[in-house]
């Protein structure tokens, strides 16, 4: 009789292990010992419980062909198979005398006549072999269980993280070379000025790629941008469970950037032609995008897309850039702009002296979170709320917390960080108006209206230009004459 080899492993691993060379050896002994000739091996690398088994359809395809019956040469009957699912068609083939089941390891031999006995052994040889991979999956499951309840990490870190062995035990640290470029990137899609297909340039000036070197795609940064994993949380199957590694950014920070992420929601026409005012002007009724367009080749205007809920027609674009510009040329600082600079290294300097204080305050407000953690479990166990809701809001609550540790074990670099940005952000917009009509490239002028101003609305055909909250606080002070006091007065 011919026969057909199957030798299966359910993984690469256990082929690198030369399981499948041993299998094989096996069977031709077992054939050479029977007189079966040789006539096809099938050498398979897959999971006889996932998927659809693909080289397994295969081999039944190849024995429907057959023009005469055929021996299939297993080493065990877990080797062809660990469910019930393949009994009807293997039965179907058996009982039509195209197929005899030959297993090694059971000394099994089942044909067109076996008995109930030897076609209730081979079914208890399945059943076992199901209750098997049915024992293993529950302990994968009770195993993962565990490392969320630890909150250790399921796979492999995210760019900015590597998997390390610290100790003798397996743990997740922040990547020396990348940790600090994953945190730039945060922070300079937060402020509003870059898109995702900017950050992919912008990535690679900062050199933010794979270990490989492989540079990364806008569906990655976007997976970046909106993966827990870097304020403290992994997220599984929908879930967020608080992990126990060094966070990369605040909550406050990733929350940050979800906004921006739903500011930049495409809701405005696309444009060809490049403009200052694209992706800044809103309806403040609905706020939908205008998207700026030239009528007759020069007169600018600003078009927001049909929307039911707005009747809004096409608007001049001209009022819209006189009171940007207006705004730009009001944050001309001039000479004041070195006294407010040494005001705020003043300012820096004592509130670095009050560190101790701001710890303090950060104490009290993590001691009240975990009373009210506290007060959530005996709601809780007093059955006030259900399992949901206090998951709900003990996971809020351990996220508030987190943010508390963060902001008190960053307070030094927070302090000085925020600094930093609000003396280069104060001169910025003092030379805003002058760069926006410079020589500079159209990307570099595309961002000034972005970084300087908060909202641009129209509303009933009249705009409205709101600049960020430092920089309106300025100029309310700007006309005072006492501004700055003793300081300015010596400019």
């Amino acid at each position: 009789m011919k026969a057909i080899l199957l030798c299966r492993v359910s993984s690469k691993d256990q082929e690198e292990g030369h399981s499948l060379v041993a299998q094989s050896n096996r069977l031709h002994e077992y054939c050479s010992r029977r007189s079966l000739e040789v006539i096809r091996e099938f050498t398979i690398v897959e999971s006889s419980t996932r998927g659809e088994r693909p080289e397994f359809q295969k081999l039944i395809d190849f024995i429907k062909k057959q023009k005469e019956q055929v021996a299939l040469v297993c080493d065990k009957v877990d080797r062809l198979q660990r469910s019930f699912r393949e009994v009807p068609i293997l039965e179907s083939l058996r009982r039509s005398n195209k197929l005899v089941l030959h297993f090694i390891s059971e000394n099994q031999i089942l044909d067109s006549n076996a008995n109930n006995s030897q076609i209730m052994a081979y079914q208890m040889f399945v059943m076992m072999a199901e209750n098997y991979t049915n024992c293993i999956s529950d302990n994968v499951k009770r195993s993962v269980e565990k490392k969320l309840k630890e909150g250790t990490i399921l796979g492999r870190a995210p760019v900015g993280y590597l998997n390390s062995i610290v100790h003798g035990q397996r743990t997740v640290i922040i990547d020396p070379d990348r940790g600090y470029k994953v945190k730039r990137l945060f922070e300079r899609y937060a402020n509003e000025i870059l898109s995702i297909r900017d950050m992919v340039d912008y990535a690679k000036a900062i050199g933010l790629n794979y270990k490989t070197g492989t540079t990364l795609t806008r569906s990655q940064i976007h997976f970046m941008l909106h993966n827990p994993f870097y304020y403290g949380y992994m997220r599984v199957k929908g879930k967020l469970y608080k992990h126990v590694y060094e966070p990369l950014i605040s909550k406050e920070l990733f929350d940050r950037c979800h906004g921006v992420a739903a500011h930049r929601h495409p809701t405005h026409i696309t444009s060809k032609k490049e403009f200052l005012l694209t992706g800044l002007v809103r309806c403040k009724h609905c706020d939908k995008l205008f998207t700026p367009y030239l009528a007759k080749h020069k007169y600018l205007f600003l078009q927001k897309p049909t929307y039911r809920a707005c009747n809004h027609k096409a608007i001049s674009g001209k009022p819209v850039m006189d009171l940007l510009n207006e705004k730009l040329k009001a944050l001309h600082l001039g000479r004041r702009l070195p006294g407010l600079l040494k005001q705020i290294d003043k300012q820096y300097l004592d509130e670095s002296y009050q560190k101790d204080k701001i710890l303090l305050d950060l104490n009290d407000q993590e001691l009240l979170v975990n009373k009210k953690k506290s007060r959530l479990m005996d709601l809780y166990l007093e059955q006030g709320i259900d399992r949901n809701e206090y998951e709900k809001k003990n996971q809020e609550l351990d996220t508030e917390i987190a943010n508390i540790k963060h902001r008190k074990s960053n307070l030094d670099k927070d302090i000085e960080q925020y600094y930093k940005n609000l003396k280069k952000l104060l001169q910025i917009a003092d030379n805003s108006h002058f760069l926006i009509n410079s020589s500079l490239s159209f990307s570099e002028k595309a961002r000034i209206p972005k970084l300087v101003t908060s909202n641009c609305w129209v509303e009933s055909g009249k705009v409205q230009i709101s600049l960020i909250k430092p920089l309106e606080t300025i100029l309310d002070f700007k006309g005072c004459p006492t501004w700055l006091g003793q300081l300015d007065s010596n400019q």
